[in-house]
């Protein structure tokens, strides 16, 4: 676990840090907010709902894992944050994620699963739940769409987090290990 939680600062990650599953917060409304309000990758994006295992669903899968590494990307700009600005930290943490998930493989650990804060955002435009994804082996789920509440598990294992802050970004996975 301590190579993998190295190798996320390597690859560019802020903060990695080695927690138990069992600090980890799920609550279903969270899931509720992909819907209230709509959200706009609704049934639009195949990494979040509803075209993800339902909140009861990823509770029983999760219960299977021991431990996760939870991995931040903090970033701040003197000026309000662009879309364009936080694509492109949204698609390193991708990067991060699936880098790790790689690893996690080759150190034994098969089942590892990574999580992304947000939707996928390897396309502009995803192909949606009538469609192929063009990246299967790098786009992963939702942290929100899978009902964790980030926000109360970062606070719960030490992190920083909020969002007051329209010059502050923080990114945020998940790898779920066995």
């Amino acid at each position: 676990m301590k190579q993998l939680q190295n190798e996320a600062i390597q690859l560019g990650a802020t903060r990695a840090k080695v927690i138990s599953v069992s600090s980890i917060v799920i609550d279903e409304r969270v899931r509720l907010k992909c819907l209230v309000p709509l959200c706009d990758k609704y049934d639009h994006n195949l990494m979040c709902p509803p075209n993800l295992l339902s909140v009861a669903e990823f509770r029983k899968s999760l219960k299977r894992y021991s431990k996760a590494l939870f991995v931040q990307l903090a970033w701040e700009n003197k000026g309000k944050v662009s879309k364009t600005e936080a694509r492109k930290h949204a698609l390193r943490l991708h990067k991060i994620i699936h880098e790790l998930e790689k690893k996690a493989l080759y150190l034994g650990f098969p089942l590892a699963a990574g999580l992304i804060g947000g939707s996928c955002k390897l396309c502009r435009k995803c192909v949606g739940p009538a469609g192929h994804c063009k990246h299967p082996l790098m786009a992963r789920p939702s942290i929100e769409g899978m009902g964790i509440n980030v926000i109360q598990t970062a606070k719960k294992i030490g992190l920083p987090f909020d969002f007051s802050s329209q010059n502050r970004l923080f990114w945020n996975g998940l790898l779920l290990i066995d």
